[in-house]
């Protein structure tokens, strides 16, 4: 059956217009790119939450489909197709409803924030708790492994474990009812915001796995960092209105204006540079990184891997981002 989100689905990159929102215009000169299975991947989605006892009402499937997690994962990984597509999807919907539960139910308590990330944390060794965010995460963690090598595998549970113990901080905040400050927002942010995994998807999903020696190079550090950067200003602009009207305190707009007493106009052009400065980093540090100093010790398949790795996993992470932030109505108030 096609729903009306289904049905009223944006061309990706679109900037719907129903609703004004903060300036979002900056020139990420990537490729706009999909996998020629996102339909069909949209299509069968929903099978899977289903499966672990999610979206048991006509609501929650509404609301579920709104974010449009089909989207951003094609654009994320367009290289994919078929199950491997279906992974990628699965890997968005988790997040989200990680993401909800911890806001409708688990999020405003630390202690219980903390039980609920030692259940999911299992899944990261291939257990599986009966609670259903923690049975689906360890299915999507046993699919994601699967013919992985040990490296990958090992720095890839490093990123989920650091991702869900950092929302733990968030709740304390939340306990407390006093924001972070600026410094500390953007150390917990660069983890809950959930980038790592993501990348660490698209390196099996676009076949440019790093082995570790190449992956540790220092300016694919700065480029990893940067696409975290520049998802956290262009995700903390576009669900400004709607945190604030929630009463979030932790946005990196909100928290300019407090540590340096900027207007919100102000504070929305601060983080507006930030990104574009992000931006700049990361292809700059590309460029280096690609000079014949940097990589002068490297053979043929390993320049090329590389160059797989930038374009595949980083700029289609900024890009398919970006473009799924100013798509989806899941940020709207």
């Amino acid at each position: 059956m096609t729903s009306t989100a289904e049905a009223s689905m944006p061309v990706p990159g679109a900037v719907t217009g129903d609703t004004p929102g903060p300036p979002a215009s900056v020139p990420v000169l990537f490729p706009r790119r999909i996998s020629p299975d996102f339909r069909a991947a949209h299509d069968r989605h929903l099978a899977w939450p289903k499966s672990f006892g999610f979206l048991s009402s006509e609501e929650e499937e509404a609301q579920h489909l709104k974010g449009q997690f089909p989207l951003i994962a094609a654009m994320f990984y367009p290289n994919a197709t078929g199950s491997e597509l279906d992974l990628g999807v699965d890997q968005q919907s988790w997040y989200f409803l990680f993401d909800d539960a911890l806001d409708e139910r688990w999020g405003r308590s630390p202690e219980r924030v903390r039980h609920l990330v030692e259940l999911v944390k299992e899944g990261t060794a291939g257990e599986a708790s009966p609670l259903p965010l923690a049975s689906a995460f360890a299915d999507m963690r046993r699919r994601s492994c699967q013919d992985m090598p040990e490296g990958w595998i090992q720095r890839s549970a490093a990123h989920w474990s650091s991702y869900l113990d950092h929302h733990v901080h968030e709740a304390r905040s939340r306990q407390a009812g006093t924001p972070m400050t600026l410094s500390t927002y953007l150390r917990v942010r660069c983890h809950t915001i959930g980038v790592a995994p993501v990348i660490d998807l698209a390196e099996r999903l676009s076949s440019c796995v790093l082995p570790d020696h190449l992956y540790a190079l220092p300016h694919l550090s700065i480029m990893r960092e940067m696409t975290k950067t520049f998802i956290i200003c262009d995700n903390d602009i576009v669900s400004l209105d709607k945190d604030a009207a929630l009463g979030e305190q932790n946005n990196l707009v909100l928290c300019l204006e407090r540590e340096h007493g900027l207007s919100r106009p102000d504070a929305i052009e601060r983080a507006l540079r930030r990104r574009s400065e992000a931006l700049e980093l990361f292809t700059g540090a590309h460029r280096d990184l690609l000079g014949a100093t940097a990589t002068s010790h490297l053979d043929p398949a390993e320049r090329d891997l590389l160059q797989r790795y930038c374009t595949e996993a980083l700029q289609t992470t900024i890009r398919g981002a970006y473009d799924w932030h100013h798509a989806s109505t899941r940020y709207r108030v």
